[in-house]
Formats: C-alpha cells, sequence, structure tokens
C-alpha cells in the first residue's frame, strides 16, 4: 500500500452515503491500496471537507487507528454483501463498538427559555462524533435493504464504493464522468481497432 500523504487530497464523494465517501479514503484496493488517511491531521481534514464538521477537528494517532478501524470493517462487510457471502462477526462487533459510542448520546427533549426542544441526537461534533455518525450511516446502509444497491466500481484500477441509486439497479461505475467515460473512450477505441484492422 502506498502513502498519499497529506499534500495529495484525493477525496472522492462518489458513495452516495457518508460511510461509503468514508471507506473511500482508502483508494485503488484492487491495486494494493492508496491510504489518503496516513496522519492524524488528514482525518481531521477529512470531517472538515465532508462536511462533517465546520472545522478541522483534534484527533490523535490512536482515533486515527480506530478510524481506519472502523473503515475497514465497514468495507469488509460491504464487500462480502457486494460479492454474496456471509456477513463477517468482526465487522459487526467493530460497528456495534461504535454504535454503543454513539447511542450515549442519545436524543432528548431539552428546555431553552421553558419551551422544549427535540435534540434528535446529541453526538457530539467532534472527530470522536464524526466516527459514530459514520457507524451509524453504515449500520443503516448494511443492515436494510438499500445493501442491495451497495456496487464496487468496475472502472479499471478504481475500486470505489457506492449506493446505486439508478433507476434500474444497474450503474456500474463510481462515477459517470471518470470512470465512465474512461471505459466508454476505451471500448471505442478497441471497436476502431478492430474495425481498422477488418
Amino acid at each position: 500500500m502506498t502513502d498519499a500523504g497529506a499534500e495529495l487530497r484525493d477525496w472522492v464523494w462518489y458513495g452516495g452515503r457518508p460511510s461509503l465517501d468514508f471507506v473511500n479514503t482508502l483508494r485503488d484496493r484492487f491495486a494494493g491500496g492508496r491510504e489518503l488517511l496516513v496522519h492524524a491531521e488528514d482525518l481531521a481534514t477529512w470531517c472538515q471537507a465532508s462536511g462533517a464538521t465546520a472545522a478541522p477537528p483534534s484527533v490523535d494517532d490512536a482515533l486515527l487507528h480506530q478510524a481506519r478501524e472502523l473503515r475497514e470493517a465497514i468495507d469488509t462487510g460491504l464487500s462480502a454483501i457486494v460479492r454474496g457471502t456471509a456477513f463477517p462477526a468482526e465487522a459487526a462487533d467493530v460497528l456495534n463498538v461504535w454504535l454503543t459510542r454513539a447511542a450515549q448520546h442519545a436524543p432528548r427533549l431539552e428546555l431553552t427559555d421553558g419551551t422544549p426542544v427535540f435534540r434528535p441526537s446529541t453526538v457530539p461534533d467532534d472527530a470522536h462524533g464524526v466516527l459514530c455518525r459514520i457507524a451509524l450511516d453504515a449500520a443503516e446502509v448494511l443492515g436494510s435493504d438499500l445493501r442491495q444497491r451497495l456496487r464496487i466500481c468496475d472502472g479499471v484500477g478504481c475500486s470505489a464504493r457506492f449506493i446505486d441509486h439508478s433507476a434500474g439497479g444497474r450503474r456500474r461505475w463510481c462515477s459517470m464522468s471518470a470512470c465512465g467515460n474512461r471505459a466508454k473512450a476505451n471500448r471505442h477505441r478497441r471497436a476502431s481497432v478492430t474495425t481498422a484492422v477488418k
């Protein structure tokens, strides 16, 4: 696996869900992987770039390690679903740890100047809270009918994970403007060569 380093912010937002965009922080999985969360500050930057936080939150190396563990648990489960194999218990265990942490921030009815205000979530807006929300999102995707729409990009050298929101449910690429166009251009080039040879 190669390291992209903090200077190569190669984030992609093709996943269609926060948890899948987070999984896509390990790029080029078919080619050995390219880690985008190399340093703690990379995770902090991703939190802000994803819109999960207004500013980069504080992240240390221990939380970065936990974040990568969560990401890989989500991907292990997603990959099993796409392959049609059993969901790994280890992946469920990691997700459940984060779901338990999220549950510590249960919805509340708070009083503001004597007026009740419903707070659907009290998960903090720090990096730990972002990871809790990612785990909640992943559990919703993996544990519902949405899992039938999970895909891994067919683009050469890609491996982005995404939800197929197309009407027919037959989308093959993470992005038509990236992998889809490359595939069509390659197909056209092969057809042109075949025609020229005849």
